[in-house]
């Protein structure tokens, strides 16, 4: 009871909790093979979807892909970006087996990996040696992650989401910098205060992601969390997943959490 009133209180200050857990089946493929239903327990049910994908940046050295997945019926939106960091290799791989998840209702955008460059050569940054989760809203003519970060800005701004998601991966302590672990970001609580502090305490009754997630406020200037809260009003959850775990434990954890939300919006 002690805990539970404290991850209530924490979660609605923006502030912190802890970490353990893990995944199988298949997982003894190498990554690159891997397939949606080698998680355990992840979207397994399956549902009528139609789907769909078209370019940004077309004819671009930055072209991408956003995959598009609608359900049968009325819903809301969610708009997906994973792996805006090259090297946060869960994220972005959670990101493209989710392009085989099928939906029941509503609409699913996803862009993975969003810094197409940097997750080829195992970089956090763009070709320019750029961050792209500093670059937003973006330039058209600007640098490449400017290119690209106004790029996605402007397709979350002309589909006008319900919820972006924000696929990360937290690094080890180094130095004086604290390592976030397995956690949540949040700009503001506005319109999903529901949704975390419910996803914080599923975590924290070990029913979520294999350990309790710890929620942070105040993301980083220039980041697609910060930027599209405030400028779109579009509220933005960045999960991160913690490097000193497994890559399936990892990965397990970002697809948990999706199909989480997924669930609480009644998309699944």
């Amino acid at each position: 009871m002690v805990r539970r009133s404290i991850a209530l209180f924490l979660s609605m200050l923006l502030l912190c909790g802890t970490a353990a857990g893990c995944a199988k089946r298949g997982l003894e493929a190498e990554p690159d093979q891997w397939k949606l239903e080698d998680f355990a327990g992840c979207l397994e049910a399956r549902f009528d979807t139609a789907a769909e994908e078209y370019p940004l940046l077309e004819g671009t050295e930055e072209e991408n892909t956003v995959c598009v997945l609608r359900g049968a019926e009325e819903g809301p939106t969610v708009y997906l970006v994973a792996g805006v960091h090259g090297d946060e290799v869960a994220g972005w791989r959670a990101g493209n087996l989710l392009k085989e998840a099928t939906l029941k209702a509503g609409t699913l955008y996803i862009v993975s990996p969003a810094n197409l460059y940097g997750a080829r050569e195992d970089q956090r940054k763009t070709k320019s040696d750029r961050d792209l989760n500093r670059s937003f809203p973006g330039d058209p003519e600007g640098w490449d992650a400017q290119r690209i970060a106004y790029a996605i800005f402007t397709d979350i701004q002309d589909k006008q989401p319900d919820l972006v998601l924000d696929l990360h991966e937290a690094r080890s302590k180094q130095g004086d910098r604290d390592a976030l672990g397995n956690s949540l970001i949040c700009q503001s609580l506005d319109g999903i205060g529901d949704l975390i502090l419910e996803a914080l305490l599923a975590s924290e009754a070990g029913e979520l992601c294999g350990s309790a997630l710890t929620l942070y406020g105040s993301p980083p200037a220039g980041s697609i969390n910060q930027t599209v809260t405030e400028m779109l009003g579009i509220p933005t959850v960045t999960v991160e997943t913690y490097r000193e775990e497994p890559l399936a434990r990892r990965v397990q954890n970002q697809l948990e959490f999706v199909q989480y939300v997924l669930e609480y919006y009644e998309m699944r």
